[in-house]
């Protein structure tokens, strides 16, 4: 959901996240976007070079489907990422393994709920 206080990232015309404070958020299905070889999150390079110079330092991706969110710095991406194009334009994938992930019930005991 695009928030006042958030600008949004386009990559080939199309919405595909926001930068809030020092994040580029995404909100995704992760059946749909998920890569599967590798197994990791592909992002825009284009994305991410507007999403850096409006300030964003992390990328968030909220999983719609599972709930989980994950999270991984600008450094952690240009260091570990993957880079690669399979018909969609010029992509960085940082795989699994180094994403912080929060869980729907994780997120639901922070914030005083039970899931």
């Amino acid at each position: 959901m695009l928030k006042r206080d958030s600008t949004i990232i386009r990559a080939n015309h199309k919405i595909v996240g926001e930068v809030r404070g020092n994040k580029f958020v995404k909100r995704v299905k992760g059946s749909k976007h998920m890569l599967r070889e590798p197994r990791g999150w592909a992002l825009d390079s284009e994305s991410l070079v507007a999403a850096e110079r409006l300030g964003a330092r992390e990328v968030e991706i909220e999983d719609t489907e599972s709930g989980a969110i994950y999270t991984a710095s600008f450094e952690r991406i240009r260091s570990k990422g993957l880079h690669l194009d399979r018909g969609h334009g010029s992509q960085i994938c940082l795989p699994l393994q180094f994403w912080s992930v929060r869980r729907a019930e994780q997120l639901a005991f922070a914030l005083g709920g039970i899931a």
